[in-house]
C-alpha cells in the first residue's frame, strides 16, 4: 500500500500534465508566437508613419512654385488641351500660326525605350501632331522655345514644305511625343 499512493500521484500528475498542461503550453507557444508577429507589424506601421511623416515635411517645405514646376515637367493627366493651347502660345510668341493640330493619347507603349520605368508603365504618351505656318527664322526659334519649356517633350519628325508661292513662308509639320503620369496607387 505504500508504493501504490506514489504510483497513484505519479500517473495523475501525468495525466494532468498531458490533458491539461501540455495543450495549454501549446495554446501559450502559439499565441507568442502570434505576439511577436504583431509586433513586427506594430514596427513596420511605425516606420511608415515615420516615412510619411518625413515626405509630409519635406512636402511642405517645398515651395508652391517648385511644386508647380515639377507639376509642369510631367503632369499627372494627359490634358491634350492644354498642351496644344501651349504651343499654341509658344508659337505666338514666335509669329507662327498652328495651322491644324491632332493629339493621340497613348496608355501603354511596349516598343519604346525611354528612361521612364517600363516595367510598371507609370506613365502615358500624348503624341502631338500640327502644322505650323511661318518663316524659317520664326521656327528655330520656335523650336529653341520647346527645348527650353519645362514641359518633357521629344520631337520625333519634321517635315518642311514651301507655302504657295512665297520664298520666305513655309509650312512645318511636326510630330511630338509628351508624357504624363498615371496614378498607380
Amino acid at each position: 500500500m505504500k508504493n501504490i499512493i506514489p504510483i497513484i500521484v505519479t500517473l495523475v500528475s501525468i495525466a494532468t500534465f498531458v490533458l491539461v498542461v501540455q495543450p495549454q503550453y501549446a495554446e501559450v507557444q502559439e499565441l507568442q508566437t502570434k505576439g511577436s508577429e504583431l509586433d513586427d507589424v506594430l514596427d513596420n506601421a511605425r516606420t511608415l508613419r515615420a516615412l510619411r511623416d518625413d515626405l509630409l515635411e519635406k512636402e511642405q517645405a517645398l515651395q508652391a512654385v517648385d511644386i508647380a514646376r515639377l507639376e509642369k515637367l510631367i503632369p499627372d493627366s494627359a490634358d491634350n488641351v492644354r498642351l496644344i493651347l501651349e504651343f499654341e502660345q509658344i508659337a505666338g510668341r514666335r509669329n507662327l500660326e498652328i495651322a491644324a493640330a491632332a493629339a493621340d493619347k497613348e496608355e501603354e507603349d511596349d516598343s519604346q525605350n525611354t528612361s521612364f520605368d517600363v516595367e510598371t508603365n507609370d506613365y502615358g504618351v500624348v503624341t502631338l501632331d500640327f502644322t505650323i505656318e511661318g518663316d524659317y527664322q520664326d521656327f528655330i526659334l520656335f523650336l529653341k522655345d520647346i527645348e527650353k519649356n519645362l514641359r518633357i517633350t521629344d520631337i520625333k519628325a519634321i517635315n518642311i514644305s514651301p507655302n504657295g508661292d512665297s520664298t520666305t513662308s513655309f509650312s512645318f509639320d511636326i510630330t511630338v511625343d509628351t508624357y504624363w503620369l498615371k496614378d498607380n496607387i
